[in-house]
């Protein structure tokens, strides 16, 4: 068997096309061989549909191996596929037009893909981004990809502590360079403790051997804006119209679809980079009631990550002002190789910078993913931190809610380890801000205390924030908090307008 189509990709294409071609006999593997222009750069997706109508492929075209392959077994089925027998009949090849890059490329934007089917590699062939041994699929799909295999209460670490890992993280199965298997290298490096893999509307469907706990994920991506969702067991059901449509006017109507079957199936939902440059988030009528996480620092490395990120920490004490328990996250959102260098940074883009720090007794995916819903998080880059939150001699993490019913004081003790100058740590209570001096207790380890008070029948809520001694960011921690407050705001629309209308006022202080 040897087929080939060629297709050409512009602004003007119909965001969904394809070709149906078949199978005359069972095969061994099916290889798929993708071409394009040197700097045609990820310009669509290729979904594959056997004889049965399942989905056994899907995959960003751009980067990694050209050469994909679906095979009986995990080990010869490329990253993004579903193992299994290569039935004959008639299988369909889906073309998804990755319109968000597309509309960027200068002029016309045009460039060739040519996609060879055949049932036999030719000799000097690149080798395939092969899954692994760590099968999350089994195939029995109808048509959809279930994590089905996915061991959701597999213990990782027996301790009690915080554990350090990355929400938004990417790898060749969409715009990432590394291959799974570096990328758990780089992860191991930079003592990563889990991974989430958010690919740009694909999932993967197995991973390497590693000791780093990775998560299923998925960046669900959009001219409207980037969201991620954590803790996935399946393809969200409206991302194939997602894509049939991208660029369309129904695109919020199918996010939020996918937002209503994340809150039905227990998934956490995320605002990707909310102001970065021309990725922000656009999607204006926005529930914030749909909102579980925002990302408050994204790639620390990139050009013009540090104004959106201060804005988004900004941002979402606002939201916290009016009564929104949303917890603030970061994400690496890693594409590069490590060396690599975005212009004007003086470090590389890497998986755990910033690293997001998760309190549970035991990790596992379920324990990982229910102590992030409570919001027992905090964001730091080059430390770590010892917290003690006391009050009325109960302990509480961040995240949690403190109950009063007269006036409360609450100890809120921090050490803070990693960091060779004094960082300069505020306290942050209902958006008001005042420093805590700090005492150095060795090397490069310092502490601090302050004392908050809480009144009954109040909204309370306070943060940490730490800052290094050039000013810039070190750690976020998210609040705790008192009481409950009937919101004011509704949709992201009106919650950025009232706080640039502030800012605007009283001049943007960072």
């Amino acid at each position: 068997m040897d087929k080939s189509f060629t297709f050409e990709i512009n602004k003007h294409t119909e965001p969904m096309f394809g070709e149906s071609f078949w199978i005359p006999q069972s095969l061994e593997r099916l290889y798929i061989e993708v071409g394009t222009e040197e700097d045609c750069g990820p310009a669509g997706y290729i979904i594959l549909k056997d004889e049965g109508g399942h989905i056994r492929l899907q995959k960003l075209i751009g980067y990694g191996s050209p050469l994909i392959c679906i095979g009986r077994g995990p080990c010869d089925t490329s990253i993004g596929g579903v193992p299994g027998s290569v039935g004959a009949g008639r299988w369909e090849l889906i073309i998804y037009i990755f319109t968000e890059y597309v509309k960027q490329r200068p002029g016309d934007g045009a460039c060739t893909l040519t996609v060879r089917l055949a049932d036999a590699a030719e000799g000097d062939a690149p080798r395939p981004d092969y899954t692994g041994r760590h099968c999350w699929v089994s195939g029995r799909g109808d048509g959809e990809l279930f994590h089905d295999m996915y061991d959701w209460n597999k213990v990782f670490r027996r301790e009690r502590r915080w554990y350090k890992g990355d929400f938004h993280t990417h790898t060749c199965l969409s715009d990432g360079r590394e291959t799974v298997e570096n990328a758990m290298k780089k992860a191991a490096d930079m003592d990563l403790d889990f991974y989430v893999p958010t690919e740009h509307n694909v999932i993967h469907t197995g991973w390497v051997e590693t000791e780093v706990m990775a998560v299923p994920g998925i960046e669900v991506t959009t001219e409207q804006g980037h969201c991620n969702l954590f803790g996935i067991d399946r393809m969200p059901e409206a991302l194939p119209r997602i894509l049939a449509h991208m660029g369309g006017t129904h695109t919020g109507a199918y996010m939020e679809e996918v937002w209503e079957e994340a809150r039905k199936r227990g998934w956490g939902i995320s605002i990707n980079h909310p102001f970065l440059h021309i990725w922000k988030w656009k999607y204006e009528e926005t529930p914030l009631g749909q909102i579980d996480f925002l990302e408050i620092v994204n790639d620390p490395t990139y050009t013009y990550a540090e104004k959106s990120n201060w804005k988004a920490i900004r941002f979402l004490d606002w939201l916290w002002q009016d009564g929104y328990k949303i917890y603030g996250i970061g994400g690496s959102d890693s594409h590069n190789f490590i060396t690599e260098y975005y212009e004007g940074a003086r470090e590389p883009s890497v998986a755990g910078d910033p690293g997001t720090y998760v309190f549970t007794e035991e990790l596992s995916p379920e324990n990982m993913l229910r102590a992030m819903k409570k919001g027992h998080v905090y964001v730091s880059r080059h430390c770590s931190l010892e917290l003690n939150i006391c009050a009325g001699g109960v302990s509480y993490l961040p995240g949690d809610e403190i109950v009063c019913e007269q006036h409360t004081e609450v100890r809120y003790c921090v050490k803070i380890t990693g960091l060779e100058e004094e960082p300069h740590v505020y306290m942050v209570m209902n958006r008001v801000r005042f420093r805590i001096e700090l005492v150095r207790s060795g090397p490069d380890v310092y502490e601090g205390e302050a004392q908050i008070g809480l009144e009954p029948d109040f909204w309370h809520w306070a943060r940490l924030d730490v800052r290094d001694s050039r000013g810039e960011f070190a750690a976020y921690v998210n609040p705790i908090y008192s009481g409950k407050k009937e919101h004011r705001l509704k949709t992201f629309k009106e919650a950025v307008h009232y706080m640039e209308e502030e800012e605007h006022d009283q001049g943007n202080i960072i």
